[in-house]
């Protein structure tokens, strides 16, 4: 039976199916026609490491993770730490398994240019704040304009490493990804907070001009919608977003045909500035079905899209490599596994 072919991008297929036309001698053609775009690999920038104080006990955990999430075509994790006692352990574990990278979490009444240049020394590759503290009511949303924090800035930039900043907070429940209501605000209000999500945008905009060369990821889609996200994507140059918490499809979903479009011209025209993250919190032996599932709804996200096959290997891996400068993934992969 002849199957006519589409290669058009609103649904795209997999780009080896027109290579089979021809290469030897078109022996092949038609295999496989139905294939569509899917992922060399993922790579993760947003997980967090919560737990495992020994090098042996984050391998373990490495494994343990991968053991399950290389099925899925994971290939490489970004994890995050503000335990300053083990920058040698997580330069010890990169340099044992190049699955593994690392985040350091910097708080933001403790702003440290040394701590940050230590933190590069033992290999991270990315700074990471986070404004819930703030929310909370335990700090000024001022405090990013310090002198202190200029030079960990400065050093951010000049040693080109990226800032994966979690800015604001939606306010609204949001049981669909397992969000409660109003989270970290409720806490602030309590202690009579006056400032609202759009002065700590505002707050943080002000940062990323600031510091034009100074790649800054806004973690969540910075709980924006597409409208705004592509203003602020039009107007700043060095700000980017993961994937995580808001691009998200849960198991027994299907994404509707008129949201597809409207991500799927999102996408395109953003190819360049989304990463794909999930948020996971890993621990040594406390890997389960809840973080497993987080990780697939992320993924599942992003493949019912239908993006074409480049922007999907940019959004899956090549931003991340990018920005990060990480090495690319190994392409051997376990030989009786097909997801």
């Amino acid at each position: 039976m002849k199957r006519e072919l589409s290669y058009d991008e609103k649904y795209p297929h997999s780009p080896f199916i027109k290579e089979r036309e021809t290469l030897d001698n078109g022996f092949s053609r038609g295999w496989g026609f139905h294939f569509q775009p899917s992922e060399e690999y993922w790579v993760d920038v947003h997980n967090h490491l919560c737990g495992g104080k020994k090098v042996n006990d984050v391998l373990r955990m490495v494994d343990q993770w991968f053991s399950i999430l290389d099925a899925y075509r994971l290939g490489k994790s970004l994890f995050i730490s503000d335990d300053t006692s083990l920058f040698e352990v997580l330069k010890a574990v990169k340099e044992a398994d190049n699955r593994f990278e690392w985040l350091y979490y910097m708080t933001h009444d403790k702003p440290d240019e040394k701590m940050l240049e230590k933190a590069l020394e033992n290999k991270a590759v990315g700074l990471k704040l986070h404004n819930a503290p703030i929310m909370k009511g335990e700090g000024d949303p001022q405090c990013w304009f310090s002198d202190e924090w200029d030079r960990v800035f400065r050093l951010a930039e000049s040693a080109g490493i990226p800032v994966l900043w979690h800015v604001t907070q939606r306010v609204s429940y949001s049981p669909y990804h397992g969000g409660g209501y109003n989270p970290y605000w409720s806490e602030g209000q309590q202690k009579g907070v006056k400032f609202t999500n759009e002065d700590l945008l505002e707050i943080f905009l002000k940062i990323v001009k600031k510091y034009p060369k100074l790649k800054v990821i806004g973690a969540h889609q910075l709980h924006i919608g597409l409208e705004r996200l592509s203003q602020l994507f039009d107007e700043y140059e060095n700000l980017y977003i993961d994937s995580s918490c808001g691009f998200y499809v849960r198991w027994a979903d299907t994404l509707y045909e008129e949201d597809r479009q409207v991500y799927w011209d999102f996408f395109l025209k953003y190819r360049d500035r989304i990463l794909f993250g999930t948020d996971s919190g890993v621990a040594p032996d406390m890997i389960d079905e809840y973080l497993v599932q987080g990780f697939l709804c992320h993924a599942r996200f992003i493949l019912q899209l239908r993006l074409p096959y480049d922007v999907l290997q940019q959004v899956a891996f090549k931003n991340a490599e990018k920005l990060f400068k990480l090495e690319p993934v190994s392409s051997a992969r376990r030989g009786n596994v097909r997801p």
